[in-house]
């Protein structure tokens, strides 16, 4: 009940969606949805991540609830969002944020670290903006699809091919669903993270020795054009951006946000 007009960047009365909600960037972007007064659902694989950032959603006087899913399977992503317009009466945003990888060298993978790497980035953002599209063609006010992609999908990685050309089709898919889904109320785009902070990309830095690990870090922000690595929010502020208002005529495009990284970086 707000006396002046709101904000374009407002998500008051919105509700999202965000996979990949209990850890790193997508803890980050339902979150700040909520701090921008959204109700938000969380999914992940892992229900003991996902549960503290439900009650810190609740905690900020918004609605959530939390699932364990795995993206790869269909029945699930759609259960996920039937539940959600069930619990929350529609569906205005969906964050196809559940990313995994791993490191090797191209001749080195296996079909199965292939399929699951492919499994996790490509067909289950497929699923997110399938069942996240019927829904909000089928409301009234349409909505708006946020897919995460990296800069690995921009300019391809080495040690991780599988997830650049995942993410990569990631960045077309979402131009064919602005295409698509343009005239039907519902807008499709796309953020491509550089270096970001997160667990899970230190996690792989810490595999190494402190010294190793430190050493590796500094390297990858020496390239950075800003000298520095990303924190969660630089990446869940811009998701607000594609989320609301504010960018109305934005549909089918991929904003890359790695501080003015070279391409070298989609070594991930």
């Amino acid at each position: 009940t707000r006396a002046m007009a709101a904000s374009p960047f407002s998500m008051e009365n919105k509700v999202a969606i965000v996979t990949g909600g209990g850890v790193g960037i997508g803890k980050s972007i339902a979150i700040e949805f909520a701090r921008a007064g959204a109700d938000v659902v969380i999914a992940s694989r892992k229900i003991e991540n996902l549960e503290p950032v439900t009650a810190e959603i609740q905690k900020l006087g918004r609605r959530s609830f939390c699932v364990a899913l795995d993206v790869r399977q269909e029945d699930q992503v759609k259960g996920l969002v039937e539940r959600t317009v069930k619990e929350m009466g529609r569906l205005d945003v969906m964050v196809n944020n559940a990313g995994a990888s791993f490191r090797a060298k191209v001749e080195d993978i296996s079909a199965n670290g292939w399929n699951t790497v492919i499994g996790i980035n490509l067909n289950g953002t497929f699923f997110g903006c399938k069942w996240a599209g019927k829904q909000m063609m089928e409301q009234p006010g349409g909505g708006s699809i946020i897919n995460i992609s990296s800069i690995a999908g921009v300019y391809g990685s080495t040690m991780m091919s599988h997830y650049g050309a995942a993410k990569a089709a990631v960045i077309t898919f979402t131009r064919e669903l602005g295409m698509a889904w343009g005239r039907r109320g519902v807008r499709v785009n796309c953020i491509a993270p550089g270096p970001i902070e997160t667990e899970g990309y230190m996690g792989v830095l810490t595999k190494q020795d402190p010294a190793a690990a430190k050493k590796a870090y500094d390297t990858v922000a020496a390239r950075v054009g800003m000298g520095r690595w990303g924190k969660v929010e630089e990446i869940a502020y811009p998701c607000i951006f594609l989320a609301s208002a504010a960018s109305s005529f934005m549909n089918g495009e991929t904003i890359v946000i790695d501080g003015g990284a070279p391409p070298q970086l989609g070594e991930g």
